[in-house]
């Protein structure tokens, strides 16, 4: 199995920081803080496992790219988008589940 570096993009890491506030909302702070080292180590997963995704069908998800795949996170909450260049994948952004479309 082929083994990539994981880069995350400018606009993935704004959506992780704007979700590690809504967490800090509604979380305790150590709550939080596990909640997006999960989220973080799941993103790392894709350096081994991102030829496993295949090219998504889903129009909001090749707006976003046009070769984009989609990994959903462990409590299936959240969306990882990601594609993939040479040895590296890229994690475009990090989306609600719910709001992705056909």
């Amino acid at each position: 199995m082929k083994r990539y570096q994981v880069k995350v993009s400018v606009a993935a890491d704004r959506d992780l920081l704007q979700i590690q506030a809504f967490l800090l909302s509604v979380l305790s702070k150590r709550g939080a803080f596990r909640y997006v080292v999960t989220m973080m180590t799941e993103l790392r997963t894709l350096a081994s496992y991102a030829d496993l995704f295949h090219t998504s069908r889903y129009a909001d998800i090749r707006a976003i790219h046009p070769k984009a795949r989609r990994m959903v996170s462990h409590n299936k909450r959240w969306t990882y988008v990601f594609h993939i260049e040479d040895d590296t994948v890229v994690v475009d952004r990090i989306l609600p589940s719910k709001m992705i479309k056909w």
